[in-house]
């Protein structure tokens, strides 16, 4: 696959990300303070995937050798703590995500998986890695709409609670697979080829950015389907 189509297969997918994340918090708000809450957090959000852009570009994440830590490891566990603190911290920006039905509608994205089976059969990426993350991502996006419809039908939360599971378990199985299989000191498959292309722009995107975003927003919605406390307004969106 050329490096212009798989740029437009995944930079596309990472825009159309930011926008949908913004306009959930926008739609979350109920106060000026809120609003303004959103507004920052789209900003940022378009900031971090530029910034995240520019850095894969130059090959911040590439390995540098066999024996130095996996960059985009440490940017990923970086990233994940501070959307953890951001959430911890922020009970506005914990309202601004209480729409259940929009959190599972997010993981449509994930039917990018699609490109890691089509850089598999060209050679570009190891079976290993491509053929879990990327059947995994597509039962993920392919039935995120119609766990979000069964939300408000009786058994829609057990359903939605399991989808979250298998999407935080896919997640983990790719970041893993994916370490496993590239150049670093926690290298195990030696297989051919690597996976050093998710590193490089564009693919990088895909762990530096959709990647932690997407498991933060599916820990979110299955805390709150399992009944833990959130915010006051969390208990009502659940069943909207």
């Amino acid at each position: 696959m050329s490096t212009e189509l798989l740029s437009v297969l995944i930079v596309v997918p990472t825009i159309a990300v930011v926008i949908a994340l913004f306009w959930v918090l926008w739609k979350g708000r109920s106060s000026a303070h809120q609003s303004s809450i959103a507004i920052v957090s789209g900003v940022v959000l378009a900031a971090w995937a530029l910034i995240d852009s520019v850095l894969a570009r130059r090959g911040a994440f590439l390995p540098p050798d066999d024996q130095s830590a996996p960059p985009i490891g440490i940017h990923l566990a970086v990233v994940l703590l501070g959307l953890a603190l951001a959430l911890t911290l922020s009970s506005n920006l914990r309202s601004l995500l209480t729409n259940q039905k929009h959190l599972i509608w997010l993981n449509v994205w994930r039917l990018v998986g699609v490109v890691f089976l089509f850089l598999m059969a060209g050679g570009q990426m190891p079976a290993l890695w491509a053929l879990p993350a990327g059947i995994g991502d597509v039962i993920v996006g392919a039935t995120a709409p119609w766990v979000a419809n069964q939300l408000d039908k009786p058994g829609g939360r057990r359903i939605a609670i399991i989808f979250n599971l298998f999407g935080i378990l896919d997640l983990i199985v790719a970041v893993g697979l994916g370490i496993m299989t590239s150049t670093g000191p926690l290298r195990v498959f030696h297989t051919t080829p690597t996976s050093e292309l998710a590193t490089r722009f564009p693919l990088a995107l895909v762990p530096a950015f959709l990647v932690p975003l997407a498991f933060a927003l599916q820990i979110v919605s299955l805390w709150q389907l399992l009944g833990k406390p959130w915010t006051v307004r969390a208990n009502v969106a659940v069943s909207n």
